[in-house]
This record gives C-alpha cells, structure tokens and sequence, in this order.
C-alpha cells in the first residue's frame, strides 16, 4: 500500500488463491505507517496464485505471484544429453564455426532460372496497374452515348 493512499482502518480478510484449488487466509500485520506484510506456505505448489481480500479496497488491490516450474529455473544445458543427441542423429556437439558450413562432401548441386517468372510477374502487375489506373476511362467509353450529329 502507497504511504500517501490514507489508512484503511480494518485490514480486511485476505485470500491466496492457487493452482489444484489452493485457497488460504492470508494474515496481514501493519510493519509500517502505510505498510501492510503477510506470509502464506504454499510449499511445493507452482503457477499463479492469486492474492486477494474479500471485500474490493482500494488500499488492498487484487495482486498476482506467479512460481515458476522447475525447468525454467535451470540455467545452462545439459551437455551430456546433447552429446547423446548429436551421436544418434549424426550430428555434431559444440562445432568450431569452420565446422558449421562444412557439408562434408554431402551435397546437391542444383540451378534454377528464376527470370521467366519473374519477368512474367513483372508484365502482369504491370498490366494489372495499367487497367487500375484507366478503368474509369474504358467503361466510360463503352457507355457513353453516340452525339447527336443531325441537329
């Protein structure tokens, strides 16, 4: 609770709610002027918990703790599993950058020609922006009427 937001009176009921239905009052103390603290064991649990009074109050807003999962806890990589993976598929662990655009002799020697395509792409938006740009004209032409010329 910010120190100029006043005093609340009452602390109202607080709840921690979790993950597989964890639902536990939350006993909050004064520390402070304007400082609230209160602790809760939620032991091995992990995922959001949600923080909460009964009663709405602005000095006691809902909060949010998120406990992560083991695994993203863990820095690093586990070398000998990449060792392991890189034996079975073939492939190499930790290469030098030498190594990493080396094909060792596996290849395929190919060729495409991309400009008929390309030159084909290019004639139809050409004419596509053509017809864009002048057909106003082209309908015009074909509803107009013919002029009078006996008059």
């Amino acid at each position: 609770m910010a120190p100029q937001a006043g005093d609340p009176g009452k602390v109202p009921d607080v709840f921690v709610f979790g993950p597989s239905d964890y639902k536990q009052p939350l006993p909050v103390r004064k520390v402070a002027e304007g400082q609230y603290r209160g602790t809760v064991h939620i032991g091995a649990i992990q995922g959001l918990f949600r923080i909460r009074p009964v009663e709405d109050s602005r000095f006691f807003p809902e909060t949010g703790f998120y406990r992560p999962e083991e695994e993203l806890t863990q820095y690093g990589s586990n070398e000998s599993l990449l060792k392991l993976v890189s034996t079975f598929t073939g492939g190499r662990f930790s290469p030098t950058p030498s190594q990493v655009f080396d094909t060792g002799g596996r290849s395929v020697e190919t060729s495409m020609e991309l400009w008929p395509g390309l030159l084909a792409l290019a004639i139809a938006l050409n004419i596509a922006e053509l017809v864009m740009r002048k057909w106003r004209g082209i309908v015009g032409s074909f509803t107009r009427r013919p002029a009078n010329i006996n008059a």
